[in-house]
């Protein structure tokens, strides 16, 4: 069975595509989980996908939440799910959100909530930007009532957010989405640090810092939701759209007084939401009931209006209005014929499809079959073996932080007490931090390793982390800058993988950053293992014009692929990491419908980043064995970038941020990099 969408392929048992959410027929029979029947999908996040489903049992429309496969196989992502349902399962109030039913069988989980008709915050004023006084008095009274009764039942939110909350047509409001909610009784509780989860943009200082939280970090989450309600625009926003620049200005910086930004805003008004933003978490209102009685004594409350248009049609619902911001016009591949035309110009220059159409195709008999590729010699599989069995484990410190990052609840001082345990990791964080590419001009070096994994951000501190927990390989006298330029290129795909994945919606941004990580590992083992002659061979033969691969195989006897394959076993990396590293160059030479479907968004994911890279850093000097190969592409895959994928292909801006991105990453390979005079 395919789906018509994206053209995934799967067993006629699957229910709805893993990768577009679009849902899968055979013939005349329904697709169903339980006696849920699916009935079109509604919307999809970080942790799953929704549909409109009909309750064949109990003859009602229900919304089902289904927990997205590759995280099912996370323990600690599952225990998250199942969380939700428990602490949502527990709260009962006309502002929540009903949770009706869960389905745990056959590895599907989802959650069954009452079917909502409208939209959410975050749609709304995204329609509206600054909303009138007593639609914002209307709105707290719906948020707070929720809010303080999850507050009785000792449930903290912690991902308090405006797409957490919905609007309905009949005039309701709703908090949803407690994925991420603290319960004093929740087992697995950390309680002796802090706990930074949720939307940075959204973050108490003390999430940030890793102190305790309670309803206040709820109640400063509010705050920021007021201010945009108020002003059209966050407190905080970063020029270069960093998480860490984000949650340093949460914890350091005072927000512009929302009057000065929208002068029809009061000072009544402006007074409680700066005082919901204070830094300090005691000098806040102590609970919902005081912000309450703040909010009433503003006035009288009043409808919300769907008047104002701006650039959408005029809307008479919030259904209506969701409907109409989820029409976004998606270019498909097959809507245009490109044998007919040159691609070269009609697509804007910098953007991410053009970065794909610049790119060389492959050609039509592939290099190296990689479906089927030939067996390694016997003694050159058992010297692979032999270099990669004498090469030291990853140590535990590495494994230990993998489960703190892993885990919803990771905070910058949860990593930090870790790193902490090793002067070496805790050296190289400290120096990166302090380095030209995140040292704040005039500010005393860091000296506190909690804060500077928050300047550079978790993702950030994790490759570092990574490449500075990776063993030495032997005794042999490597060379540095080809391992600096592997090192490069790594975190490079990592940094434009993770960006992506944050527009694609199917893809977790820090797996997606793992991924891009360990790509090329094999490569270290090649550096390792073969000496000065047959690297240079290797070189010459890249240099010469042979596809990177197919020179892998000729002078050496085995790819990277392999390498790295088996560097993943021996350093106990996750299955999925295994998968990808052999499915990694298949987008270079063959096409879709040979690619497992549970490998194809990653796959395609970390290819566009090798094409954007290549692009961006098309001026660049080429002196390393692997720099003068290019990547090849078929032009088939370009629909992955449409559906499941929905990158913005047309946008200029992005292109130019992950430019800025990679300069940025450059100040830290000045070795391989050196500044312009």
């Amino acid at each position: 069975m395919q789906c018509p969408s994206c053209g995934t392929w799967y067993a006629d048992t699957q229910a709805f595509c893993l990768s577009c959410g679009d849902i899968l027929t055979k013939g005349d029979t329904p697709a169903k989980i339980g006696h849920y029947r699916l009935l079109r999908p509604i919307g999809q996040g970080g942790m799953g996908m929704v549909f409109h489903a009909f309750d064949e049992e109990l003859e009602r429309d229900v919304a089902l939440k289904v927990l997205h496969q590759h995280l099912i196989e996370d323990p600690k992502q599952l225990e998250r799910f199942r969380r939700e349902a428990r602490t949502h399962g527990q709260l009962n109030h006309a502002n929540i959100i009903k949770l009706l039913d869960s389905h745990d069988h056959k590895n599907t989980i989802a959650l069954i909530m009452e079917l909502i008709e409208g939209c959410t915050l975050k749609e709304f004023t995204k329609y509206r930007g600054a909303l009138e006084p007593g639609e914002i008095i209307t709105l707290s009274r719906g948020i707070l009532s929720g809010l303080q009764m999850a507050h009785e039942q000792n449930v903290t939110h912690r991902d308090l957010k405006l797409s957490n909350v919905l609007l309905e047509d009949s005039g309701g409001i709703k908090l949803m989405d407690f994925g991420l909610a603290k319960t004093k009784q929740c087992e697995d509780e950390i309680t002796a640090s802090g706990i930074a989860v949720g939307s940075y943009y959204y973050m108490a200082p003390e999430q940030i810092v890793g102190n305790l939280i309670d309803e206040r970090t709820d109640l400063y989450a509010f705050g920021v939701m007021l201010y945009r309600m108020a002003t059209g625009t966050l407190p905080f926003t970063s020029s270069s759209g960093g998480e860490f620049e984000i949650m340093e200005k949460q914890v350091r910086h005072q927000p512009t007084p929302p009057e000065s930004i929208n002068p029809e805003v009061s000072s009544k008004l402006s007074g409680i939401i700066m005082n919901l933003l204070e830094k300090d978490p005691e000098n806040r209102p102590a609970d919902c009931e005081a912000v309450l009685g703040m909010i009433n004594r503003l006035g009288d409350s009043t409808p919300l209006s769907l008047k104002t248009t701006k650039e959408l049609p005029q809307v008479s619902s919030f259904s209506e209005l969701h409907e109409q911001l989820q029409k976004k016009p998606i270019q498909k591949a097959s809507d245009t014929d490109k044998s007919d035309s040159s691609p070269h110009e009609e697509i804007i220059p910098e953007t991410l499809l053009w970065a794909f159409h610049v790119a060389p195709e492959a050609p039509e008999t592939p290099p190296l079959d990689l479906r089927s590729p030939p067996p390694i010699n016997a003694e050159v599989l058992k010297r692979l073996r032999s270099s990669i069995n004498n090469i030291p484990p990853l140590p535990e410190i590495w494994h230990r932080i993998q489960a703190i990052l892993n885990a919803p609840d990771a905070s910058p001082s949860d990593l930090a007490i870790e790193v902490e345990q090793d002067p070496v990791i805790t050296a190289r964080v400290l120096k990166v931090c302090n380095s030209a590419a995140y040292a704040v001009p005039g500010a005393k070096p860091v000296t506190s390793v909690a804060l500077a994994l928050t300047r550079l951000g978790m993702d950030t501190a994790h490759n570092l982390i990574l490449q500075a927990a990776i063993p030495d390989f032997g005794d042999k006298e490597e060379p540095d800058n080809e391992i600096r330029r592997v090192w490069f290129h790594s975190q490079a795909i990592s940094l434009i993988a993770r960006m992506l994945a944050g527009y694609s919606h199917v893809l977790e941004g820090r797996a997606a950053s793992l991924f891009g990580m360990f790509h090329d590992i094999g490569k270290l083992v090649i550096l390792h293992l073969e000496d000065e002659e047959k690297l240079g061979e290797l070189h010459d033969a890249i240099a010469a014009g042979t596809p990177p691969l197919k020179a892998e195989w000729d002078v050496l006897g085995y790819t990277h692929i392999d390498a790295g394959m088996m560097l993943g076993l021996h350093w106990r990396l996750p299955r999925s990491i295994h998968r990808f590293i052999y499915y990694h160059h298949h987008p270079e030479w063959h096409e879709p419908d040979i690619w497992p479907s549970d490998m194809q968004a990653v796959t395609m994911l970390i290819q566009i980043s090798h094409l954007l890279l290549e692009a961006i850093c098309e001026e660049d000097e080429h002196q390393g064995i692997w720099s003068p190969g290019k990547r090849f592409h078929i032009p088939e895959t370009e629909s992955f970038l449409h559906k499941p994928l929905q990158l913005p292909l047309t946008n200029t801006g992005v292109y130019s941020q992950l430019s800025q991105d990679i300069s940025h990453l450059k100040l830290n390979f000045s070795d391989i990099f050196p500044a312009e005079e």
